[in-house]
């Protein structure tokens, strides 16, 4: 079992990190403490860009530290130390999206200290034997679940995700991924699960975090100066 902690005691400036993820998202996140320990689902709940899939990919060491120090189990580690124990459950835009399912995990239990077989590890991640000899990036809602059962094969610790829609999670949660996550967290995983709502991860994860609360928008400014730019004389400005 393990815990990683988020320091951001020493961020000064605007404390707010901003990254490009997964080659098309532009996200930022507005620095704090945080906290997660392993044998855990987590919902990462913010609005879309506004942290929660900054944070998911920040544990899948897909983003740089700068002023933030990370621990696991109170030692210091880098951005390279949580990507050789990190695994993303969407493969699109990773290395391994052309690897083909049942090959890649054999070849992955060779090296790792995994002691399941495929067979047990296929029905344990809800694999169906006509998409064993697909490639990754070729599935749909098996997907996720094949990717997991790689990562799972491979020994990684933290499962991570892009920003999903409740739409998403409402579906694939029909398709068996709730099983699969907790078949990751039983063997002692951490899984990040981001999301703009809770309304349906509230009911398949352990904790939601809510990431983005505490920023302030001057909405008093913004009314008086859309007046302004769009009011004059008692006529609205086209």
């Amino acid at each position: 079992m393990f815990k990683i902690q988020i320091d951001s005691s020493r961020c000064v400036s605007l404390i707010e990190g901003a990254a490009t993820l997964d080659k098309t998202v532009f996200a930022s996140w507005r620095y704090e403490d945080l906290s997660f320990e392993s044998g855990k689902i987590y919902g990462l709940i913010s609005e879309y860009e506004q942290g929660c899939m900054y944070v998911s990919y920040l544990l899948g060491g897909r983003v740089d530290f700068d002023d933030l120090r990370i621990y696991y189990n109170d030692r210091k580690i880098t951005k390279k130390d949580l990507s050789e124990i990190s695994w993303n459950l969407e493969p699109y835009y990773e290395k391994y999206r052309k690897r083909v399912v049942k090959k890649s995990i054999e070849k992955a239990l060779q090296k790792s200290s995994c002691t399941d077989s495929f067979e047990q590890i296929a029905e344990k991640f809800v694999l169906t034997e006509p998409r064993y000899d697909r490639k990754l990036f070729q599935l749909s809602g098996e997907r996720w679940r094949a990717s997991a059962a790689l990562g799972y094969a491979a020994g990684k610790q933290i499962f991570y995700a892009p920003y999903k829609t409740s739409a998403f999670y409402y579906l694939v949660s029909g398709g068996g991924l709730v099983k699969v996550l907790r078949n990751l967290t039983d063997a002692g995983a951490l899984v990040l699960l981001p999301g703009g709502s809770d309304r349906v991860l509230r009911h398949i994860v352990d904790e939601c975090v809510y990431l983005d609360e505490n920023r302030e928008y001057d909405i008093d400014y913004l009314r008086q100066y859309y007046l302004e730019q769009h009011w004059d004389e008692g006529n609205w400005i086209k």
